[in-house]
């Protein structure tokens, strides 16, 4: 009877140890790296405020966007809630720019006859997320991750008043996977959604035609999207 009770008691704690692996993995700082495909989506916008002579029209809109690899540095802490379960606190940081469109389909065109299209840029873009993440095996865990989203942003043209910043929510779901005991590898589908970003532009419509009277047209890119499937590798201290 006790060499059963022994056994038993045995094989408990080494199922313990077993289930908590992971969790231990997923505690503690860590940095990493990820690098990601991401499409940039918006309904672009420009309109006139006070139409020069000659002009044809003045406003118009065109959905814009752009699809472009990503890398970003991640730092993290996981916080141990239970063998089973960490929340993980940290920060996102992407050293890229990306560029999107703000244009019309209609309106009076500059002198290039582009009809008054502008490149927003975003740069400079960070996040701050909460990711808690639940155990499926000892090597593999799920996690769904809430973050708050800000980027820098510049528009091409003589800015009479410049775009602001960048900001937005966002959310992802992913897996983890144990490497070793002290790194991890994950995969998860990102999605951004940003406020609505406006700038004013001054621009002299009909160059070609001899007109030299200046209008003000202001630059709207409507709520840009931005979606990602990315890839993590990190490293825990």
């Amino acid at each position: 009877m006790k060499k059963i009770l022994s056994t038993t008691a045995i094989a408990g704690s080494l199922c313990l140890l077993g289930t908590s692996a992971i969790a231990q993995t997923f505690s503690g700082p860590y940095v990493a790296i990820s690098a990601s495909m991401a499409g940039v989506a918006t309904d672009g916008s420009k309109r006139s405020d006070a139409a020069p002579s000659g002009s044809t029209g003045n406003s118009g809109n065109a959905p814009a966007g752009v699809i472009t690899p990503l890398g970003a540095i991640e730092i993290g802490y996981g916080i141990a809630v239970d063998k089973t379960t960490t929340i993980a606190i940290g920060a996102n940081y992407i050293p890229f720019s990306a560029d999107f469109d703000a244009k019309s389909t209609s309106g009076a065109t500059d002198s290039n006859s582009n009809a008054g299209s502008r490149t927003f840029k975003v740069k400079d873009a960070y996040s701050i997320f909460v990711q808690p993440t639940f155990e499926i095996n000892k090597d593999a865990a799920f996690f769904a991750k809430v973050f708050y989203s800000h980027a820098d942003t510049s528009l091409s043209g003589t800015a009479v008043s410049k775009p602001g910043d960048l900001e937005g929510f966002g959310g992802s779901l992913g897996l983890k996977v144990a490497l070793t005991k002290n790194a991890f590898i994950q995969t998860e589908a990102v999605y951004t959604q940003y406020d609505s970003i406006t700038a004013k532009i001054a621009e002299v419509a009909n160059v070609g035609q001899g007109d030299t009277t200046a209008t003000t047209r202001t630059f709207t890119a409507s709520k840009p999207e931005l979606i990602e499937g990315r890839i993590t590798l990190g490293f825990k201290f």
